[in-house]
């Protein structure tokens, strides 16, 4: 494979990739096989904690972002307000298409199976706005053909909210308040619920996701800062080979807790996991770092959000048209069918 240039990073991409397989098969577990009685213990159950896989998308969107914002402070532009409205507008155009045709697909895939006449389209037309314009997750409660965007309405709205202040404050932000801030929302939410999933649940002003994936996209912005200082210390084969091992290690036991039913809190863990692979893999030393970085892992980073978003209409039709298949056939179809729409989407969009 051709090696690819130093602004993407191949194995990011393969984790981007790997951790919206999760999601997908975890929303096949829950859809089509439905979900265990309860958890604890280390029964497999198939990818029964693979909703952990937005764990890794906001800690990804923190490192990111942390990164953008260091750009853009080199830039020497003093009008961080100016400065806020672009890094939004742009990661708003980025988005808006694929987020856009989903959006209608799965929209089309509820007329379908749930019938609904002229009327009732029109009205779920309007209640839609709010999904349709991401804005869903700061409380305007109304119907979300694509539920899995809310994703992206948690990301675009914390970033909103923490650009201006790193940007002004980017030192200070990121490596005091970042980890103090989430550390603070995730022990509450820790305390309160043992557990991170649960989209819609409220939590005083907020959904409870709305806290998880900010605290989760600080944590990613502290996690840039670390990587940056671990990339530029002493290069050696010693530590080539350290910082393979500890990445396996990791990726097992993401395997492990996505695959058994051990208990919601394992949850939490997810995130420092999350962070240290990102970490690690930013400094470009690990052996699987020189194995994976080419053009088909940065194309599999490509389909990651086509497959995340494409997937609910695929199960809205799969769920309708086929509840009596097999669950093993159930999953195969829905795998085809978003690798299709994915691998479309990108050929019409001429995403090379």
């Amino acid at each position: 494979m051709n090696k690819i240039d130093n602004k993407i990073n191949g194995e990011i991409e393969l984790y981007r990739f790997l951790f919206c397989l999760a999601v997908l098969f975890f929303h096949a577990e829950k859809y089509f096989l439905g979900e265990p009685e309860k958890l604890g213990g280390m029964r497999p159950y198939f990818f029964v904690h693979g909703a952990v896989g937005v764990e890794f998308f906001f800690v990804c969107s923190g490192f990111f972002l942390a990164r953008s914002i260091r750009k853009d402070i080199t830039r020497g532009s003093d009008d961080i307000g100016n400065d806020t409205v672009r890094f939004m507008l742009h990661k708003i155009k980025s988005i808006a298409p694929v987020h856009i045709v989903f959006f209608v697909l799965s929209f089309i895939s509820l007329i379908i199976v749930r019938s609904w006449g002229i009327a009732e389209t029109v009205k779920r037309i309007a209640d839609s706005i709010p999904a349709f314009f991401l804005i869903q997750m700061l409380g305007f409660k109304g119907t979300s053909p694509n539920h899995v965007s809310w994703y992206l309405s948690v990301m675009l709205i914390s970033m909103f909210a923490i650009y201006p202040l790193a940007r002004r404050y980017y030192s200070t932000f990121v490596k005091a308040f970042a980890p103090l801030a989430s550390l603070f929302i995730l022990g509450h939410l820790y305390l309160k619920y043992g557990s991170l999933t649960g989209v819609m649940v409220m939590d005083g002003l907020f959904y409870k996701s709305m806290l998880r994936g900010f605290a989760e996209i600080l944590i990613g912005m502290t996690a840039y800062e670390i990587a940056e200082w671990f990339a530029s210390g002493d290069k050696s084969r010693t530590k080539s080979i350290l910082i393979t091992a500890v990445s396996i290690l990791l990726i097992t036991g993401c395997g492990v807790y996505v695959m058994f039913t051990l208990p919601a809190r394992g949850e939490f863990l997810m995130i420092p996991v999350c962070a240290m692979l990102l970490i690690l893999a930013h400094s470009r030393q690990g052996m699987l770092f020189r194995f994976v970085n080419n053009r088909f892992t940065v194309f599999l980073g490509k389909l990651t959000l086509p497959v995340y978003l494409s997937q609910v209409a695929a199960i809205n039709l799969i769920s309708h048209f086929g509840a009596d298949l097999s669950f093993p056939v159930q999953t195969i179809i829905l795998t085809a069918s978003v690798g299709i729409c994915a691998g479309i989407y990108l050929a019409l969009t001429n995403h090379s």
